[in-house]
């Protein structure tokens, strides 16, 4: 067995760096027990490295942070490098680990398998609440004046733009995760968020589709990519078109479809899928629930580790036949969340199998031809229903929160309930609502705020990008995350340059 290396997550550093104290990282207090002692435990003896990185220091980044990890590999832990070595990480630990590979790992990777525990891989709504002044003042208060970490906190934002571009680089050829650095990931992540964090007046806590912390949509890496790109030379357009155009686009009416979609990735498509499981009763975090040393889904996550740690490199076949595996893993839990039918177990909750409703996230970044951000402040972006589809669902019904990244302010994050369980259905099951969802069309639409409405001297073209039923499954899947890079054409008018016989 491989050398096993453990990364933690935001703000779960132990006071101290002695050996103690960093193991209390991964314990239970309640039993006192701990996952480095049930490795050992499973693999008789093994060698287990624990990390302890600083994440509440506000002028410490993800790169400081995956460069100090080089450092301390190359100077302290040189074997690992050259004996290959297996990941398992929490939480924020795996943007640390990810973006060492793309950094600083050669290819192949030392690193085989590497396995996410509710991996925040596409952030979690906690971050931009962790960056508030109440976030200031409740850690001066409890934790002896610790910072909040601002620069790792808006790695973690949802809809962060470098953490975006950090995963799309991981899918790109000679780049990719599997087929380039040989790294064999999994994922796990529960998505039951603990009954103490209802009493939270916050929706992160509590939300549907979440472990309290981060979204299962959020932390599965099977996500889909797709660039929306003009299909015509902005300068072969005579102004009056634009203009036209932005009117008509403002009043809802058709207009020349002036975009197209350009490059599309997902897993089967261009990229291998990753092993993905929602174990059961499992939370981010706490003694009882939580996914690295909770009680209650313990038995199956170590199973899952298990599994992925006894798969060499020299077995991708066996690697991709656990995709199977976790997906019957992620069946079972749905089959026994079936069994949830007392609503006391969540004092807040009328319906807790509502906590396993698949969700998904959408994730638009606007740019222009200059690759220049577009704010969301000053575009809208519209998911508008065909009315005449009889007793189709709008898809609008479906969204459930929307957010701007504070940093990245051309970022913005759609979440959607594509699932939903009815106790009412026979059996009771949870419905599929992207079916329901009949055609319809995204439309984009954006100024400048600084040119004159009266007379603008640049806008933006405007996009409607129809969708059928099948485009919508194959772009939007339970569990799962959509980027969507939009390209959007600013042509200035005429008056901007004026050539005039001499």
């Amino acid at each position: 067995m491989n050398p096993i290396l453990l990364i933690h997550g935001y703000s779960a550093e132990s006071p101290n760096a002695d050996p103690a104290s960093v193991k209390g990282i991964y314990a239970n207090q309640s039993t006192n027990t701990n996952l480095p002692d049930d490795l050992r435990q499973i693999y008789q003896v093994v060698e287990i490295d624990l990390s302890r990185y600083i994440s509440l220091n506000d002028s410490v980044s993800l790169n400081d942070i995956s460069r100090a990890l080089d450092r301390a590999l190359r100077q302290d832990y040189p074997s690992l490098l050259q004996t290959g070595f297996n990941v398992i990480i929490h939480s924020t630990g795996a943007l640390v680990i990810r973006n060492w590979v793309r950094l600083f790992s050669p290819k192949p990777s030392p690193i085989i398998n590497l396995i996410h525990l509710a991996g925040a891989n596409f952030g979690s709504g906690w971050a931009s609440i962790g960056q508030g002044q109440i976030a200031r003042w409740g850690r001066f208060v409890f934790q002896d004046g610790a910072q909040r970490g601002v620069k790792v906190l808006q790695a973690l934002e949802l809809g962060s733009s470098d953490t975006i571009d950090l995963h799309l680089q991981l899918t790109q050829v000679g780049s990719r995760m599997l087929e380039d650095y040989g790294v064999q990931e999994y994922v796990i992540i529960g998505t039951q968020a603990d009954p103490s964090w209802f009493e939270f007046p916050i929706r992160y806590a509590k939300e549907d589709g979440s472990d309290g912390t981060v979204r299962v949509s959020g932390g599965n890496l099977n996500f889909n990519y797709l660039s929306i790109v003009p299909n015509i030379d902005p300068q072969s357009l005579r102004w009056q078109e634009v203009q036209l155009a932005v009117a008509n686009a403002s009043q809802r009416a058709a207009f020349p479809s002036y975009y197209k979609i350009g490059r599309l990735s997902r897993p089967y498509y261009d990229r291998a899928e990753i092993p993905f499981a929602i174990p059961f009763e499992c939370a981010h975090s706490g003694d009882t629930r939580g996914i690295v040393a909770g009680t209650q889904p313990k038995a199956q996550v170590q199973r899952l580790i298990q599994m992925a740690l006894n798969t060499p490199r020299s077995s991708p076949a066996l690697w991709a036949a656990h995709v199977n595996d976790f997906h019957n893993e992620t069946t079972n839990t749905y089959n026994s969340a079936r069994t949830l039918a007392n609503p006391g177990i969540f004092k807040y909750l009328t319906e807790p199998r509502r906590q396993y409703d698949p969700h998904a996230q959408i994730i638009f970044r606007l740019r222009d031809q200059d690759d220049q951000p577009v704010p969301i402040a000053n575009a809208d972006i519209f998911f508008v229903s065909d009315q005449q589809t009889q007793g189709a669902l709008p898809v609008q019904s479906l969204i459930e929160d929307t957010v701007v990244n504070d940093l990245t302010d051309n970022c913005m994050t759609f979440y959607l309930r594509v699932g939903s369980f009815n106790p009412a259905s026979s059996p009771p099951d949870w419905e599929y609502q992207l079916g329901k969802v009949g055609n319809f069309a995204f439309e984009i639409t954006a100024i400048d705020p600084r040119t004159n409405p009266d007379s603008p001297s640049v806008l933006y073209l405007p996009i409607r990008i129809p969708l059928t039923p099948d485009d919508l499954a194959d772009f939007i899947q339970a569990h799962r995350t959509t980027i969507v890079d939009v390209q959007l054409l600013r042509v200035p008018s005429p008056a901007v340059y004026t050539i005039v016989p001499g």
